[in-house]
């Protein structure tokens, strides 16, 4: 897991120093837009550094302002005692610091982790799978995402989704600075989930508690359930399940998949 988790963190720290260069060359092209409709010289260099700026800016915000879309709050220690205390025992295991845990008041069983960093993470937990799980099934779905942020995969997933993901505006208007990247390179950056990393998940969270019944009920349980509508479709990789409707299309392998996957270990 070390090896990997290495590798997803460099991965993430190259993918930052792309985003970089990318929001430069952008800039560059603001500039040349500026003086092909002759405007003042001053102004092209001005639009250029506003324009870099802000993308640097967006993009080291985008975390905490995905956070603050959800009505949740950061529990406290006497606050969900099994949950804290399953937490602090995956965590142990996978031998990662325990992360912020958010617990956000919804109907909807789901679960998510966000984070840049590994050291610096977020799980976040709805109320209605904290109410609906059993310990043995909460157990298995905190070792998956636990398992993400172990791995880097969560923190890799999150600088994607803020940096080549970046979405500017309101719900009503938005602008994707680099919406048109190819689906290959969404995809190689982690941009755009690959099916095989659900499958993944699930075989990291049995690893570690070594019963492959408990992710496949817990997956029974969440499903048809599933769906947070505080989050946004940027965000969807990081959910178990995906976040969205149910009615929506979304490249994710399907809850019976994963949990005929599961039978066979």
């Amino acid at each position: 897991m070390d090896n990997l988790s290495d590798k997803n963190q460099q991965r993430a720290g190259l993918l930052m120093a792309l985003f970089v260069v990318s929001a430069a060359a952008l800039s560059v092209v603001v500039y040349f837009i500026a003086s092909i409709f002759s405007l003042p010289v001053w102004i092209g260099v001005l639009l250029a550094v506003l324009t870099l700026v802000s993308l640097i800016y967006l993009s080291a915000s985008a975390e905490r302002r995905i956070l603050s879309t959800f009505d949740g709050q950061q529990i406290l220690d006497n606050e969900h005692p099994r949950l804290i205390n399953l937490v602090e025992g995956v965590c142990l295991s996978t031998g990662i610091l325990v992360p912020e845990i958010r617990v956000i008041p919804t109907e909807a069983r789901n679960i998510a982790a966000v984070g840049r960093s590994i050291e610096r993470s977020t799980l976040i937990v709805t109320s209605g799978l904290l109410e609906s799980a059993s310990r043995v099934e909460l157990e298995a779905v905190l070792a998956n995402r636990i398992s993400q942020i172990a791995t880097g995969k969560t923190a890799l997933t999150t600088v994607a989704l803020t940096t080549f993901g970046l979405q500017i505006g309101s719900a009503s208007f938005r602008i994707q600075p680099f919406l048109a990247l190819p689906a290959i390179l969404k995809k190689k950056i982690g941009l755009e989930l690959d099916p095989s990393d659900d499958f993944v998940g699930d075989n990291a969270a049995v690893k570690i508690t070594r019963y492959p019944p408990g992710m496949a009920e817990a997956l029974k349980m969440m499903e048809n359930r599933n769906q947070v509508t505080e989050s946004g479709r940027i965000i969807d990789s990081l959910w178990l399940l995906s976040s969205g409707s149910k009615n929506k299309k979304n490249n994710r392998p399907t809850v019976e998949a994963r949990m005929t996957a599961l039978r066979e270990l």
